[in-house]
């Protein structure tokens, strides 16, 4: 099997599937990483995390994951209280305003994907899901 041959196609899907998956108005890196992603990780239940967390759980600098939550906090989507156990941390918090427009966002999400899986029927769809997680697992290992 030409397994370079294939990966050059791979490339070529996933280069053509970012631009398809500009979805509800919103690039799928702000989906994946970006505001949005913070925002629905605080609201299940990781509310109070700081910085050094988030930046630990989506795999970005910390400069980026300032920058979002100046964004967010801008927006009046988070705050920042100071650790009371350690005056050096600072956590943040989901407002309600942040949970309702995250909770708006996953609804988009999902609807969109609800229909990208209808349109692939049942037993693809079981299919793709069981390919991507196992596409997951490697990429996990290969880190």
């Amino acid at each position: 099997m030409d397994y370079q041959k294939y990966a050059k196609e791979l490339i070529c899907y996933m280069v053509e599937n970012e631009q398809n998956f500009k979805f509800c108005n919103h690039d799928v890196s702000e989906i994946a990483r970006g505001e949005g992603a913070v925002l629905i990780y605080l609201m299940d239940d990781h509310d109070g995390v700081n910085a050094s967390e988030i930046s630990q759980r989506f795999d970005i600098n910390t400069s980026r994951v300032a920058a979002v939550l100046n964004a967010l906090s801008k927006k009046g989507y988070i705050e920042r209280v100071v650790d009371l156990q350690d005056k050096r941390k600072i956590k943040v918090f989901i407002t309600d305003k942040g949970r309702i427009f995250a909770q708006q966002r996953r609804a988009e999400i999902e609807d969109y994907f609800k229909k990208m899986l209808e349109m692939l029927g049942e037993e693809d769809t079981k299919e793709y899901l069981r390919l991507y997680r196992k596409v997951n697992q490697i990429i996990k290992a290969l880190k």
